[in-house]
């Protein structure tokens, strides 16, 4: 981008760039966690965690519109867009990081079932996420919708922490080992993700 202050359509098309990677981020997250952390990594999986990792380095500088952003109300709210994406950029490479430690641990197959299902609705999150902001470029009436789903989506995903809370808790009587642990942080993690997905989300729908 030049130093031109930025306009609504740049600001729209920045943030679907910063997006479409995050959402690529998500479904290497999800698809690892639908494998059984006791399984052996294929070479496929190998290279996918590369380019998550690839991934989350290079969006650092697709940041560098925001010093082109205008100094009034949409400055302001792409301002707040920026910071919700750069905390579920951070939260994304924690993620990633526990995903790495817990390598070779063995999840208990319905504490799996659980996290899939919580990973699966992120990365769902996340393509909506994508699709409303090109919606709004196009100023088109379905990004209400839109809206309505990245909402709906993260009430499920609270509940489903709830659930998976209460059956780690039943499971191992209320004793928490090191894996369960690092399970019980990879799904909090994933939930706030969740969060400031449906909150980047309200603030696009008013630009």
């Amino acid at each position: 981008m030049t130093d031109e202050v930025a306009k609504r359509p740049d600001i729209l098309k920045q943030l679907e760039n910063i997006l479409s990677i995050q959402e690529k981020i998500s479904d290497y997250v999800h698809q690892r966690l639908c494998i059984s952390c006791g399984d052996t990594e294929d070479e496929a999986w190998t290279e996918r965690r590369k380019d998550a990792f690839k991934n989350v380095r290079g969006l650092i500088d697709k940041y560098a519109f925001s010093r082109n952003l205008p100094r009034d109300d949409l400055g302001i709210l792409a301002q707040a867009i920026v910071s919700h994406l750069l905390d579920i950029q951070h939260t994304f490479f924690r993620v990633l990081v526990m995903i790495d430690i817990v390598r070779g641990e063995s999840f208990n197959e319905i504490f799996m079932d659980s996290m899939t299902t919580i990973s699966n609705k992120v990365h769902e999150q996340m393509k909506e996420l994508t699709t409303m902001v090109r919606q709004r470029a196009e100023n088109s009436d379905d990004a209400a919708q839109t809206l309505e789903s990245i909402i709906r989506l993260e009430r499920e995903i609270d509940e489903d922490n709830i659930v998976i809370c209460r059956q780690i808790s039943v499971a191992t009587g209320g004793d928490s080992d090191f894996v369960c642990y690092m399970m019980r942080k990879i799904v909090a993690e994933l939930e706030h993700i969740s969060d400031y997905a449906k909150e980047g989300a309200e603030i696009i729908a008013e630009i």
